[in-house]
């Protein structure tokens, strides 16, 4: 499947596929799109709580690491288990903004780590937040 790194109009980056015609975010904004969706009708909702989530398409990562770093403002503890079935190549990660557009360069590493970490079992990034990442396809 061919899939061309884009930049959004909010200046972030995301992943296009052409033969789809799909996007992996908004062509209007990926951030923006991570803060609307994972944040404001999200994370907001359960303020002072201990939280799991399930993302169907772990993709880029934008949005578990969005998640990472609102929950870390909040000082919430976060469980993310994500499921991907194409996950994206080194190569598509380094290339991904994200880090920069967010002025998150002091967590670098996380993003890095989220998707350096093995599959299939659970990964403390932190005392606070854990990753799971699940590779699986559904017919």
């Amino acid at each position: 499947m061919k899939r061309e790194i884009i930049h959004t109009s909010d200046g972030s980056t995301t992943i296009h596929l052409p033969d789809w015609n799909e996007n992996y975010h908004s062509k209007h904004g990926a951030i923006q799109e991570a803060k609307h969706v994972f944040i404001k009708n999200g994370l907001a909702l359960f303020e002072n709580k201990n939280v799991s989530i399930l993302e169907i398409g772990f993709g880029t990562g934008l949005n578990a690491f969005i998640t990472f770093l609102e929950a870390r403002k909040l000082s919430q503890t976060i469980n993310y288990n994500g499921v991907e079935a194409y996950p994206i190549s080194v190569d598509e990660i380094s290339s991904m903004n994200y880090v920069s557009e967010l002025n998150a360069e002091s967590e670098r590493s996380i993003f890095d780590k989220m998707h350096a970490c093995e599959w299939e079992q659970k990964n403390i990034l932190t005392p606070e937040f854990s990753l799971t990442k699940r590779k699986q396809f559904y017919r």
